[in-house]
């Protein structure tokens, strides 16, 4: 239940896992710790997953995490694949999870006390790592790709330093102090875009076809009755 009740909030673009927690949090004060710790891990996990459903059939990420189910679900489902974009994000959603339990259980301990060595250097080095993987994520121009990693970063240093808690970038405005939400950011970015290039697209009725498909398994066998593929 908690996990489906996760996938309701994941699948709302604007809905979080955080929030899905907050607000079921209540519900675990009647239970006893493994069912409170399931419910709640249950949430959490189905909230992250969710995220890929509006990914895929809309191209707008539920979650921060979904964004990258974004750039091949989404045209899987424009050729009437989004069964098989499905379940391929399910299987490996997760697979991944599960890894990740199994290395938090075993990796923790250990990582932790090499993340407390982490000086100066080794932030910065890991700040260059994240802002090089702009190069391998740019499609088409890398020019357009390192504009868009300024633009994230001009955004990030809008805020307090989390240093120092000095307040950049806020001009005054103290609704600025907190710095700019990542999910309201992305969901502007995304959502609002894909809406504007929709709503300027025009679309000739007669054009649209119906795809009927078969799904096998868990979508990775996906046949198409139609030769052609029509707008899905």
């Amino acid at each position: 239940m908690g996990t489906a009740l996760g996938l309701i909030f994941g699948s709302i673009p604007g809905l979080t896992a955080t929030m899905a927690v907050a607000i079921c949090l209540p519900i675990t004060y009647a239970m006893g710790p493994s069912q409170g710790m399931s419910l709640l891990m249950g949430l959490y996990i189905g909230g992250v997953s969710g995220g890929l459903i509006p990914a895929i059939l809309l191209k707008l990420p539920g979650t921060p995490s979904s964004i990258a189910t974004t750039f091949d679900g989404f045209p899987m489902a424009q050729k009437g694949e989004a069964g098989k974009a499905f379940g391929l994000a399910i299987v490996f959603s997760f697979l991944g999870g599960l890894l990740s339990i199994i290395a938090l259980t075993l990796i923790s301990p250990p990582l932790a006390g090499v993340a407390l060595k982490f000086g100066p250097f080794e932030y910065f080095a890991i700040t260059v790592f994240a802002l090089t993987l702009i190069s391998s994520l740019s499609d088409g121009s890398i020019v357009k790709g390192v504009l868009s990693g300024l633009i994230g970063i001009s955004l990030a240093m809008v805020g307090s330093a989390p240093i120092d808690a000095f307040s950049r970038f806020t001009f005054g405005f103290k609704q600025l102090d907190a710095g700019f939400n990542l999910l309201p950011v992305l969901i502007g970015l995304f959502a609002v875009s894909e809406i504007l290039r929709i709503a300027e697209t025009k679309i000739d009725p007669t054009t649209i076809k119906k795809i009927e498909y078969k799904i096998k398994g868990l979508g990775f066998l996906l046949l198409s009755s139609s030769s052609k593929a029509g707008t899905f």
